[in-house]
């Protein structure tokens, strides 16, 4: 009993093993009829006042924040599948009667969380799929739980190919990689950096996802929920010879502050590399507070991987963190000239190029994370520079030969960024001791006396 609380009846709370989860099926809801649309919305308790219904969440972030669900008289014989293995369920109970009395059944059944792919190689097309980490895109809770992805090609001697096109895991979390048929077999834990691309030596590999533990001893724990998780492409294969197997060293991960430079050169030798290069900007913790980021292009050269592989290059630029946000534009040789000078986002950026490239092939971006003025129009919040197009960049980004505001203006005029207006970044100097000197030895100097020498204002102690 909850102890009687406004319209909640009663609540049980679930939690099984860290690598179970649970399937509830609804087998009888014995309620009066109910239309939740005329009655108040949900209280503090998720129940709809004056209605008699099942409510049901998992416990911990995100997940709680996205699984609220409702079954009513009418959803009697329905099913529900958890992510993890942490649920509540609750009766909120309405002002209502039924004939024979109001009761509910619900049937839990504690199930493995693990998934498998099975197929083989096809003489007509490429055998391809997808595999997700739990609730991707929107996050995993770091909560200690595991979870296990199976990939089997039914050819007992061919191969598995992964690409992964999203790879967003906390520090906590390890995922680790069984190539061989059981458990026992040798494993290999993936990174962190860089981004992984594997071949199988087998024909099985089992991907083991332990999310981590939010109280590690003598760790710091991440902040929930910043961390997208993975998405990954798996396809079968009957070599293990990969020819044009891509590197994707080059893919980087920054946060959506301050600012910097993402750039590109391909392979300097004669014989061609293939590349598959992610670069993410993305909020990873409540510091990050910036309103958007702005990116601009800086340069960009077609070279001969352009030309010689045209048809496989491409480089796409996504309105957010995870290889399925809304799409900003798909770039090949044919078009790669039409990329606009400057591109804004509130939530954060996925570029992605993939293909063939020599050293004649070049790009390189511009990101800068931007802020609006403040409300009442008289200037920047904290320690942020106003830009003359009124956006607000971070005052470290001002003086540096780096046009981040787009117009210049945090550039100009010259005499803003002087010796005398950078004192003012004097934490990004060293000042080497200098021992004092007597007034004799002292010369006199035009501009400024350092020790006992004269410098200039372009010079620095």
């Amino acid at each position: 009993s909850t102890g009687g609380k406004a319209g909640l009846w009663c609540q049980v709370h679930i939690q099984v093993c860290s690598t179970c989860k649970l399937h509830l099926h609804f087998v009888e809801l014995s309620f009066a009829q109910c239309s939740p649309g005329r009655h108040k919305g949900p209280n503090k308790d998720w129940c709809h006042l004056g209605c008699d219904h099942i409510h049901i969440h998992e416990v911990d972030p995100p997940y709680s924040r996205l699984t609220h669900r409702d079954f009513f008289l009418g959803n009697e014989s329905s099913h529900y599948t958890s992510i993890s293995g942490n649920l509540k369920i609750r009766h909120c109970a309405g002002n209502t009667s039924v004939e024979d009395g109001k009761r509910f059944k619900i049937a839990y059944k504690v199930i493995d969380k693990k998934e498998t792919y099975k197929g083989v190689v096809s003489q007509y097309a490429d055998v391809r799929g997808t595999v997700t980490s739990p609730n991707f895109p929107h996050g995993y809770a770091i909560n200690g739980e595991s979870f296990t992805f199976e990939i089997h090609n039914l050819d007992p001697y061919g191969h598995i190919r992964l690409t992964f096109d999203d790879w967003d895991i906390a520090p906590e979390t390890k995922v680790r990689i069984y190539d061989g048929f059981g458990y026992t077999s040798n494993h290999t834990t993936l990174e962190r950096f860089p981004r992984p691309v594997y071949v199988s030596m087998s024909n099985t590999i089992a991907i083991v996802m332990s999310t981590g533990s939010p109280h590690g001893a003598g760790t710091q724990t991440s902040e929930c929920c910043y961390y997208t998780g993975f998405k990954l492409e798996y396809q079968f294969v009957s070599e293990k010879e990969w020819k044009e197997k891509p590197d994707a060293s080059c893919s980087q991960v920054q946060p959506m502050q301050g600012g910097g430079i993402l750039s590109f050169t391909g392979n300097t030798s004669s014989v061609p590399r293939f590349y598959d290069c992610v670069w993410l900007i993305k909020r990873y913790s409540s510091l990050n507070t910036a309103d958007a980021v702005m990116l601009r292009l800086r340069e960009v050269l077609l070279g001969d991987g352009w030309l010689r592989y045209g048809k496989k290059n491409t480089l796409e630029i996504r309105n957010g963190v995870s290889s399925e946000a809304p799409l900003i534009a798909r770039y090949t040789a044919r078009n790669l000239t039409d990329i606009p000078a400057s591109i804004t986002s509130q939530l954060g950026l996925y570029i992605r190029l993939r293909g063939g490239f020599f050293s004649t092939d070049k790009l390189s971006f511009m990101y800068t994370a931007v802020k609006n003025v403040t409300e009442d129009g008289n200037g920047c919040p904290g320690f942020y520079f106003l830009c003359r197009n009124l956006l607000c960049i971070d005052n470290d980004l001002t003086c540096d030969s780096v046009d981040h505001c787009g117009d210049g203006s945090d550039e100009r005029p010259t005499l803003d960024c002087s010796v005398s207006d950078m004192l003012k970044h004097s934490f990004k100097w060293s000042m080497p001791y200098i021992a004092d000197t007597t007034l004799a030895n002292k010369p006199a100097c035009p501009d400024i006396t350092c020790g006992a020498i004269c410098i200039t204002l372009n010079q620095v102690c």
